[in-house]
């Protein structure tokens, strides 16, 4: 079967120069699925596993002694980030904020907007039977009725190829969302910036007895490392009338950036 695949199919655009190389186990997977009438092939690179082990606190303290900055990081639901900093310096990132970056409302606006015009389409949509059902009759029933709705269904997701352009805008505003996010505890934010002033809290005559936080925008230098101590709260799934907090999708994102000029440490909560 290995030979037959390899003259089947040219496998030297994947990197797979000699037949050989298929076998080996070390370069690709390969899985096959059917559906009892045709069979498909899905071949994919290996992933690496990352061999990085996690530090202990222990392991900062020469970090420390050499003045890099430390962000205290405490996840949460509905104020998704609240981090403070050694000079004193606080940064927060809301729920509504983070859907907003991510160009949630938007996209629900738009959708919404989309349904409003063609609303005959969309209500026939909306009120077909689930095909998850054990009952091969009601299956049945379901196949058939969207094969008559067939013109309606094609009319209102393919105008204009509106559904994937929308996925697809939303998907690269998430990636950038996340990013400004995580630029945020790092360096170079746009919230943050020189320009900004959220947020910002300074001293006057009339509020000297009054304490007020240092501005929380960046140093003018870029810090030479930075350490996050990321509390364990992740709050991945939504709770109970609660939107879900991509907690732990800003510590993955987080991760990557991991390097020698920065380093996570998770903190138990007590």
């Amino acid at each position: 079967m290995t030979d037959f695949y390899y003259h089947l199919f040219n496998f030297t655009k994947l990197g797979f120069r000699t037949r050989d190389s298929l076998t080996s186990g070390k370069k690709f997977k390969n899985a096959i699925t059917t559906d009892g009438h045709s069979i498909s092939f899905l071949f994919t690179r290996t992933v690496k596993r990352s061999l990085a082990t996690t530090k202990n606190l222990s392991d900062f303290i020469d970090d420390i002694r050499n003045g890099c900055d430390i962000w205290g990081v405490d996840p949460g639901v509905f104020t998704i980030l609240t981090a403070v900093d050694t000079s004193g310096r606080q940064r927060t990132t809301s729920l509504d904020e983070y859907y907003h970056l991510c160009d949630y409302n938007d996209a629900n606006f738009i959708r919404k907007k989309h349904q409003e015009q063609y609303t005959a389409q969309f209500l026939k949509i909306s009120n077909l039977s689930s095909l998850k059902t054990s009952n091969i009759t009601e299956f049945a029933k379901a196949c058939q009725k969207r094969l008559s709705l067939y013109d309606d269904i094609t009319s209102y997701c393919n105008e204009n190829a509106w559904s994937s352009k929308l996925k697809f805008q939303r998907y690269i505003r998430k990636q950038k969302g996340v990013h400004e996010i995580c630029k945020r505890l790092m360096h170079g934010s746009v919230k943050y910036n020189k320009k900004a002033s959220t947020g910002i809290k300074t001293s006057s005559a009339e509020n000297e007895s009054k304490y007020c936080p240092p501005a929380p925008l960046d140093h003018p230098d870029k810090p030479r490392k930075t350490i996050i101590a990321f509390g364990d709260g992740m709050f991945n799934s939504s709770l109970r009338g609660n939107r879900g907090a991509p907690v732990r999708l800003i510590k993955k994102v987080l991760q990557k950036y991991c390097g020698n000029q920065l380093e996570i440490c998770v903190k138990i909560e007590i």
